[in-house]
């Protein structure tokens, strides 16, 4: 019976909807207070995605700053043995391709989400006229 209430809480919609603007208030919040870039990228229990900040511009230029930091650098590698070397290099780019195809998938879903916006727009404008 305890499961059954903590579903209900989670899938109730104020619930989520008051989280979700918490979220955005901190993020917003530690933009300003620190001068840094922040995006939040939010998926509503019916896979709605919704960005902050709402200019996809600004989340674009966050998501190229954190793939820019995910890159390896060139540091002097210290000398082992060479199967050890092969492992931790697989590793790597284990972990930055499945980061490179998330993004790649972000970057999908906010250009999809983009088009969606501007047609809704446009049928906004049509109905104006």
């Amino acid at each position: 019976m305890a499961e059954d209430q903590n579903k209900k809480k989670t899938n109730n919609p104020k619930t989520y909807q008051v989280r979700k603007e918490c979220i955005k208030r901190k993020a917003m919040e530690l933009s300003t207070l620190c001068d840094i870039p922040v995006c939040t990228i939010i998926t509503s229990p019916q896979g709605e995605l919704q960005t902050w900040p709402e200019n996809l511009d600004a989340v674009k230029q966050v998501l190229n700053l954190y793939t820019q930091n995910l890159k390896p650098e060139k540091k002097a590698k210290e000398l082992s043995s060479s199967e050890e070397e092969k492992e931790k290099d697989k590793g790597e780019k284990d972990t930055l391709t499945l980061v490179e195809s998330k993004l790649d998938a972000v970057n999908k879903r906010i250009c999809f989400l983009k088009d969606k916006n501007s047609a809704a727009g446009k049928d906004k404008k049509q109905r104006i006229e």
